[in-house]
């Protein structure tokens, strides 16, 4: 078991790398398979609805149970039971139907994965240390994604979309077992003080949560269709899965740099300000991804999307794990999740039967609409006047 805080820190990173390789990777492989066995648009359309959909109603639950119950449960059962959903396609072979049930199930145990590794890391910081242990976890996750995304194209071409099932799962259940087991010890639970009022609608009565709790929607909302979208794309243009995944590798791989470099941009511009560039510089791979066909240029433009995405998602969960009552962080990341999921709802049903006509253009230029809004609205004198560096809030 490990006991030292730094030590600690670094291995619930490895764990979430591990899984977010899974995670990553199940949403390009899905995609992927889902067109090999020739589903409509308007069918992806309804995955996509359907593994948010679990997340959006039980998202503030996963959150508040994180605050009543601790970590090792909701991390084992998540993990665990996200691998266990990724093995019905192997199972059941060839069946369009069984990734509505797999992709459900994998929603609604990813989301107490998602927001209790926050929350965890939260709690094993102090104020002089959160701030880099978010960006530990943030360059952890990149590297993640980048895994998922490479190793899944890959794995795809010389194992076929069955192993590639079984491959993602174990990664998954391993992580899980870690925690099941206390191959790392996580902070105890610790009956919380009761507050004058714990409703929901205090949070919202807060500007700056309110504006966190959008901004991470549209962001949030952005990576994860990029990456279900554009297997579609690709495969629209014939490019192999190989190809497809060093496309999105891309993206992620300049997560991974941007974040690198984010101390020296936190010093040279307020948060808000940062964040408003960041989503500006990311509509322009929405906008002009789907009008390009030329491999290279694909992954250039993927890059220079990372770049913006990489740096927004650190950036959020910051603000709103700072901006939230202590006693009640995994409730407020677990609202900026379903914030998140109610958009990953509603935005493929409504593009999504769309794209029989016009492709992929609509989900891409709806979320490139979407990220232009948020990137303009954190110019406003109100918030950057008030709120010129969040991370510097105890």
């Amino acid at each position: 078991m490990i006991n030292n805080k730094k030590k600690q820190i670094y291995f619930v990173v490895l764990l979430a790398l591990l899984f977010q390789t899974a995670y990553q990777g199940n949403i390009m492989l899905t995609t992927l398979y889902a067109v090999h066995l020739h589903a409509h648009s308007a069918f992806l359309g309804v995955i996509v609805a359907l593994s948010a959909l679990f997340p959006m109603f039980l998202a503030i639950y996963s959150g508040k149970a994180t605050d009543r119950v601790g970590f090792k449960l909701p991390l084992a059962l998540g993990m665990i039971g996200c691998g266990t959903a990724l093995l019905l396609p192997f199972i059941v072979h060839n069946q369009l139907w069984i990734l509505l049930v797999s992709q459900s199930l994998f929603g609604l145990f990813q989301i107490f994965t998602i927001v209790t590794i926050q929350n965890l890391v939260g709690a094993l910081s102090d104020t002089k240390n959160y701030s880099k242990n978010y960006a530990i976890l943030s360059q952890g996750t990149s590297i993640g994604e980048l895994l998922g995304n490479v190793l899944t194209g890959f794995a795809i071409d010389h194992i076929g979309y069955g192993f590639t099932y079984v491959l993602l799962a174990t990664l998954a259940v391993i992580s899980g077992l870690a925690f099941l087991f206390n191959f790392v010890k996580v902070p105890k639970y610790k009956k919380k003080k009761q507050v004058q009022s714990d409703k929901f609608i205090d949070l919202l009565a807060s500007r700056n949560l309110r504006k966190t709790f959008i901004t991470s929607g549209i962001i949030l909302t952005g990576v994860f269709l990029f990456s279900f979208y554009f297997p579609v794309y690709g495969r629209s243009i014939h490019l192999s899965t190989s190809l497809i995944g060093l496309v999105l590798g891309a993206n992620t791989a300049a997560y991974f740099i941007i974040r690198l470099v984010m101390p020296r941009l936190n010093a040279a511009f307020s948060d808000m300000h940062l964040l408003g560039i960041c989503l500006l510089l990311s509509s322009i791979g929405f906008i002009l991804i789907p009008l390009i066909t030329n491999f290279y240029f694909l992954v250039s433009l993927s890059f220079v999307m990372g770049l913006g995405l990489g740096c927004c998602q650190p950036l959020s969960m910051s603000m709103a794990y700072l901006f939230s009552p202590k006693n009640r962080t995994g409730e407020v990341l677990g609202i900026r999740l379903a914030v998140n999921k109610f958009a990953q709802v509603i935005v493929p049903i409504i593009s999504g039967p769309l794209g029989g006509t016009l492709g992929t253009l609509p989900v891409f230029w709806t979320n490139a609409a979407l990220f232009i809004y948020g990137g303009v609205s954190m110019f406003t004198p109100e918030l950057t006047d008030k709120n010129k560096k969040p991370n510097q809030t105890s």
